[in-house]
C-alpha cells in the first residue's frame, strides 16, 4: 500500500515538471499577444491597484516602525557621546590636578632645598573655622608625626602662614597670621628694624616696629625675627602696603599684605626643626 503511494507521489511530480516546461515553452514561443501574455497583462492590470492601495497603508507605519528605531539608535548614540564627553572632562579634571600637584610639590622642594638645615614635613589642609572671630586652618598631621604647638607653618612657597596651636595625634590647628590673637616676632628685611606683627581679623595684618623713627616703605619686606622661640628667623611673611600719618601717642600704623594666598591653602609645610624651644609669651596690647 505504502508503494503504491510513493508511485502516486511520483507520477504525479513528473506531470506536473512536464506541465511546467510545456509551459514555458509556449509561452516564450508564442507572441506579445499570445494568450499566456495577455493573461499576465490582465494580471499585472488587476494587482497593481492592490499593491498600490497595501503600499499606501503600509508606508506610514513601515516609516513610523523605521522612525522608531531610529530614535532608539539616536537616544544610543547620544548616550554614549555623554559618557565620552564625562569620561574626557574627568580625564582633564585629573590631569590638571596632577599638574598642580606636581606643580605644588616641586615648589615645596625648592624651599626644602634653600634651607638644608631645616626640616618639614609636608601635611594637606583638610578644614578651616567657620567662625568669623577666629582665623584657623585644620592640618593632616599631628604629634604622631612629629607636630608640636607652636611650630612655624609655611605655604608651598615658603611664605609664612601661621603656627601651631593644637595638636591631636593625626591633626593639628594652624593660627593664621591674620588671627585676632597671633603676635610674632618680626624685622624689616632692608634694615633689620625689629618689631611684631599682629593679626587685626578679616585678613589684616598690622606691624608694631619698635624703633617708631625707622625707615619705613611700602613694598618693604617683612620677614621672622626669631625673637620669641617659636618661629625661626627669616621666613618671608609680607610687604608693607599701608602706612598712616602717627597718631596721638606717636606710633605708626603700618600694615603689611601677607605673601601667602591664606584663603586658597591646600598643602602647607610644618616646620619640624629648628623647633620652637618656648610658648610665646601673653602679649598686651
Amino acid at each position: 500500500m505504502i508503494g503504491v503511494e510513493r508511485r502516486n507521489k511520483r507520477i504525479t511530480i513528473i506531470v506536473l515538471v512536464i506541465i511546467c516546461l510545456l509551459l514555458v515553452t509556449v509561452y516564450s514561443r508564442e507572441g506579445e499577444n499570445g494568450v499566456f501574455h495577455r493573461i499576465q497583462r490582465f494580471s499585472l492590470e488587476i494587482i497593481s491597484p492592490l499593491q498600490k492601495g497595501v503600499s499606501k497603508i503600509i508606508r506610514p507605519m513601515k516609516d513610523g516602525i523605521g522612525y522608531f528605531f531610529d530614535l532608539f539608535n539616536v537616544s544610543e548614540e547620544r548616550d554614549r557621546l555623554l559618557e565620552e564627553n564625562r569620561e574626557l572632562r574627568n580625564r582633564l579634571m585629573d590631569k590638571d590636578r596632577l599638574e598642580k600637584e606636581n606643580e605644588l610639590l616641586k615648589a615645596m622642594i625648592n624651599v626644602k632645598e634653600s634651607r638644608k638645615s631645616w626640616d618639614f614635613l609636608a601635611a594637606d589642609v583638610i578644614g578651616s573655622n567657620p567662625d568669623n572671630w577666629k582665623e584657623t586652618i585644620q592640618i593632616s598631621a599631628g604629634y604622631d608625626d612629629g607636630v608640636l604647638e607652636y611650630m612655624a607653618v609655611l605655604n608651598q612657597e615658603g611664605y609664612l602662614v601661621g603656627r601651631i596651636v593644637v595638636c591631636t595625634a593625626h591633626t593639628s590647628l594652624v593660627q593664621l597670621i591674620t588671627d585676632s590673637e597671633s603676635a610674632i616676632g618680626a624685622r624689616l628685611q632692608s634694615n633689620g628694624e625689629m618689631g611684631l606683627i599682629k593679626g587685626e581679623g578679616q585678613g589684616v595684618v598690622k606691624l608694631e616696629i619698635i624703633n617708631q623713627d625707622a625707615v619705613v616703605n611700602q613694598g618693604d619686606l617683612v620677614v621672622t625675627s626669631g625673637v620669641g622661640g617659636t618661629t625661626p628667623p627669616g621666613i618671608p611673611i609680607g610687604r608693607i602696603s599701608e602706612i598712616s600719618e602717627r597718631r596721638t601717642d606717636l606710633s605708626r600704623g603700618i600694615k603689611l599684605e601677607p605673601l601667602a594666598n591664606l584663603t586658597k591653602l591646600e598643602k602647607v609645610m610644618v616646620v619640624l626643626i629648628p623647633a620652637p624651644f618656648e610658648a610665646p609669651k601673653k602679649l598686651e596690647g
